[in-house]
């Protein structure tokens, strides 16, 4: 097993190892592993759990919430796990944790062409342990969900070096308890109120949940994801995509008709004022003069005939708001859709890019964002909050996000360190006002080190010590 020994060296030589998307500073750590198989992962985390040593999991750090940076102790990267192969079920596959969202949809290709992987988070490199790890979601999760709808089983190395496999419908909790021969007996956090649909803040809870549910979206605290078993899903006849540029008024009438209409809309996205002149300052890109505001959808099609029902619907749609097909994107194949997905994705690439920058000038600044989810049908209410807060910073921000579910993220990018303290403070009450409105902290990227603190806005602190017993409870077995 390949491994390293001394902060400075691991410093020096493996630098990479002690960053992720978020730009956090400070990453270190004395020791650093990358396990080919099993049983040298289980070895390593049997080794750190006899010394006693923090042990930070290290996945393909496309996360923005700080997670795979370490403070200390020692690292596990997944890197070196890989492996994909076919189950007894002709739409599962075993996937071990090293492996990519990009490696799996080309083994789909070549092996399986009729069926795909649906969880769709913008960072396609991002590792299959990391997403079960944080129960990424995306775009398409609009249609599809979050991962935990497509993890069926999972191999699991405790803190404890104890290997178990938990398997979906296997062990159920019955009103918060569960027996299970390893683990014992477990008994569920009790919440002040149900957590909302799309969230990635804390455990998941629910009384009467699965127990790999426990597992998905527990961010490494309950242990290392050695591999996954994972459903895949049945390829639509044809997806065509459309980005609309449009007025904001025009985006929320736009949006309202599309969620009532019967089309099989995968995805329901928005990029809000300013976004696009910032996109026109830092990029080559330019952009129809039409509107501020950018609608994207893509609808799953059944047949060339739905896909003609399609058009004629969205061509109506967008006549009623006064919009022209001239300020329309439209994506019909693999080629098409794949740039309206990069120009889609080129707004928080930008943003990356820009604060990294900054980052190697300050190490103070780091990647300052929201995650925050709300009912759909209160998003618009919401916006108006979010918007008053971001303004009122003084500090340039861009927004977009998964409009269909609610869910926004607004970026800030501090110049100084001023600026970062101002941010940090505008994050806060944006999640604030997301918690009085019902909703979320986290909806999708977790929690890790940056947006843990936010937690205590949306649990009591009797919720988040229960979660903390489960957590010492499970490491210990």
């Amino acid at each position: 097993m390949k491994s390293a020994r001394g902060t400075h060296f691991i410093k020096d030589q493996y630098p990479d190892l002690l960053k992720d998307e978020s730009s956090l500073s400070g990453g270190n750590c004395q020791t650093a592993a990358w396990p080919v198989n099993i049983a040298e992962s289980v070895e390593y985390v049997q080794e750190c759990s006899e010394d006693n040593v923090p042990l930070t999991i290290s996945g393909a750090r496309t996360g923005i919430a700080g997670g795979a940076v370490p403070m200390g102790g020692a690292v596990l990267s997944t890197d070196q796990l890989k492996g994909i192969v076919p189950t007894s079920v002709a739409n599962i596959i075993r996937v071990q944790a090293g492996e990519t969202l990009d490696s799996i949809q080309d083994y789909c290709k070549a092996e399986k062409p009729d069926l795909f992987y649906p969880p769709d988070p913008t960072e396609t490199t991002a590792s299959i342990g990391g997403t079960v790890a944080t129960d990424a979601s995306g775009a398409a999760s609009y249609r599809f969900g979050s991962t935990r709808n497509w993890v069926n089983r999972l191999k699991i190395v405790l803190p404890s070096g104890t290997v178990i496999t938990v398997k979906r419908g296997e062990y159920k909790f019955n009103k918060g308890k569960l027996k299970h021969p390893c683990l014992g007996l477990l008994d569920l956090p009790r919440l002040n109120k149900p957590q909302p649909v799309k969230n990635a803040a804390g455990l998941h809870v629910v009384p009467d949940m699965d127990l790999i549910d426990l597992f998905i979206g527990s961010e490494g605290k309950l242990g290392l994801i050695l591999e996954a078993d994972l459903i895949l899903a049945r390829k639509p006849h044809s997806v065509t995509s459309f980005a609309v540029f449009c007025t904001e008024d025009q985006f929320w009438e736009l949006r309202e008709d599309l969620i009532n209409s019967d089309l099989p809309l995968r995805e329901l996205e928005v990029i809000a004022a300013p976004s696009l002149s910032f996109l026109s300052r830092n990029t080559e890109k330019t952009f129809p003069d039409h509107g501020n505001w950018v609608l994207f959808t893509s609808i799953d099609v059944s047949s060339e005939e739905e896909l003609d029902i399609t058009l004629e619907t969205l061509e109506m749609l967008l006549e009623e708001q006064g919009i022209s097909s001239d300020n329309t994107w439209g994506g019909f194949d693999d080629l098409e859709i794949k740039r309206l997905k990069e120009f889609r994705h080129l707004l928080p690439e930008t943003v990356n890019r820009i604060i990294s920058g900054l980052s190697s000038e300050n190490n103070r600044i780091h990647k300052i964002s929201t995650d925050t989810a709300v009912d759909p049908d209160l998003l618009r209410q919401y916006y108006g909050t979010m918007k008053s807060i971001l303004e009122q910073t003084g500090v340039e921000h861009v927004v977009f996000g998964h409009s269909g579910q609610g869910h926004l993220h607004a970026n800030l990018i501090p110049k100084n360190t001023d600026q970062l303290e101002r941010s940090e403070k505008a994050v806060e009450l944006i999640a604030a006002e997301a918690v009085k409105l019902g909703g979320t902290v986290s909806a999708e990227h977790g929690t890790g080190k940056l947006k843990a603190p936010l937690l205590r806005l949306m649990y009591s602190r009797q919720e988040l010590d229960e979660m903390d017993r489960l957590v010492k409870e499970i490491s210990s077995c």
